[in-house]
């Protein structure tokens, strides 16, 4: 009998000393691990909010284009699971993770707050020459095939939520004019907030989850108190 392929590689629950009722539900990025974040979640865990920290194994190991949308409904099971489905949950996800947070927040009525630091589009990631030949599938093809999955989203499908964006003004493994072009197509009837940092993606998260980590703490206390409709600034 062969075993299901798994995409969370590990679940961890950190109990604050102090809680204050809320639960962080932290999600790392393509190729992250849990530890690598330990900065970041021992400054939110001593804020006081509990922590459900993910990290995935390679959705892109096998070229097959369902792993991503298996990955998806593995975190939205785990949540369910945990009994976080609900308005005091935060979700905290990083590159990959911040994907995966845009697919709970539209699955679930009640996930309603998101801290994205960096993401954008998956197709970009496979290279011309991996499409062609491991994935056996054009970009649009790819694109078609995770239209559900991935960042691009029916306008209407986030209504209501509250969503912190780290977006970074340059970068080589995404596009972000596209990500703030996707972002702009919501502006009517969610709340963002965009924040275009100074480096490119991979500064992005060393800073934000490394060597600034208390910084996250301001962006959820915008998340919580509430949010100024579709504003833009430079970190």
């Amino acid at each position: 009998m062969i075993r299901p392929v798994r995409f969370i590689r590990s679940k961890q629950k950190i109990q604050a000393l102090q809680p204050n009722g809320k639960t962080i539900v932290y999600m790392l990025g393509y190729g992250g691990y849990a530890w690598q974040a330990k900065r970041q979640l021992k400054v939110l865990s001593s804020a006081g909010y509990d922590l459900f920290v993910l990290d995935f194994r390679d959705v892109l190991k096998r070229h097959d284009p369902q792993d991503l949308v298996t990955l998806m409904d593995e975190a939205s099971a785990a949540l369910t699971v945990e009994k976080l489905i609900n308005t005091d949950t935060i979700l905290v996800g990083v590159s990959l993770g911040g994907l995966v947070g845009y697919n709970l927040v539209r699955r679930h009525p009640e996930l309603d707050k998101l801290l994205v630091i960096t993401g954008g589009d998956m197709t970009h990631i496979p290279s011309a020459a991996a499409l062609q030949n491991k994935w056996k599938l054009t970009r649009s093809e790819l694109a078609a095939k995770w239209s559900d999955v991935n960042i691009y989203t029916r306008v209407g499908a986030l209504n209501g939520k509250h969503i912190v964006m780290l977006l970074p003004r340059r970068d080589k493994v995404i596009d972000p004019e596209e990500v703030a072009k996707e972002i702009a197509n919501h502006t009517a009837t969610n709340e963002f907030t965009v924040i275009r940092t100074r480096g490119g993606h991979f500064r992005t998260i060393i800073t934000e989850t490394i060597i600034s980590p208390r910084k996250s703490l301001a962006y959820i206390q915008e998340l919580e108190n509430g949010m100024n409709s579709n504003t833009m600034h430079v970190d």
